[in-house]
């Protein structure tokens, strides 16, 4: 498979971590990660990845996936924030709620260690976090959730929409992200990648939010992604 730039196979990674409400994988629901599976390959999960390696010095670009699609959600002051809004920076997103027993704090710590990596870029860079359980996750309930990870409010928005629906559309066919509805039997399921985008809206990398390199590898991105020359 070739990367949208031409270069040779980038989806190293098709099947991103999966997250549960109430934590690791109950007994029984073998069929159900089956279908999990199945939908991050479909969907294709874009897991671009740097190889293991620190992008310094490292003069080769990192491949251009996909565009966001527009959107409209609320972040976690009241403002309304399309991916207009983002355009000209570069910026980081991930996918959480606040009621995760699960990896959603760990991810969240990660993002805060890019925010204190990139302290000096705040004005540059954006870190965002899209609530997957918006009918909970109202503005107040994010802004507290901003404040115990220490979230500068400028760097980092906490994002929320009208409903369920459209918040998880939006990840899988924008973001090309798992994401499973929580049923009557199953807690929800999603991704538990963050994603690298640029000043254009593309995604331009990914990193498994679980793993303790991954701020080192987003801020790496970053940084590259900040030394390009700004599309036309």
């Amino acid at each position: 498979m070739k990367s949208p730039s031409g270069d040779s196979t980038v989806l190293t990674e098709p099947l991103p971590p999966e997250t549960r409400r109430k934590g690791g994988p109950r007994r029984g629901n073998g069929l159900l990660l089956a279908g999990a599976i199945g939908l991050a390959a479909i969907v294709g999960a874009w897991a671009w990845r740097t190889g293991g390696r620190e992008r310094v010095n490292d003069a080769k670009p990192l491949p251009v996936g996909p565009a966001v699609p527009d959107f409209s959600l609320i972040r976690q002051d009241g403002v309304t924030v399309t991916r207009e809004t983002l355009m000209g920076q570069v910026w980081v997103a991930d996918f959480i709620f606040t009621r995760c027993a699960g990896p959603c704090p760990e991810i969240s710590a990660r993002m805060r260690s890019v925010q204190l990596a990139l302290a000096e870029r705040r004005d540059q860079v954006r870190l965002v976090s899209f609530s997957l359980d918006p009918k909970f996750d109202t503005p107040s309930v994010l802004r507290h959730y901003a404040k115990r990870f220490h979230a500068d409010a400028e760097m980092w928005w906490f994002l929320t929409g009208q409903d369920e629906t459209t918040v998880h559309d939006l990840v899988r066919r924008g973001f090309l992200q798992t994401v499973m509805p929580a049923t009557e039997e199953e807690p929800l399921i999603h991704s538990n990648y963050l994603l690298v985008i640029d000043r254009a809206g593309r995604i331009r990398a990914s990193h498994d939010g679980l793993d303790p390199t991954a701020p080192s590898r987003v801020v790496a991105d970053v940084e590259a992604l900040l030394a390009e020359s700004p599309v036309s």
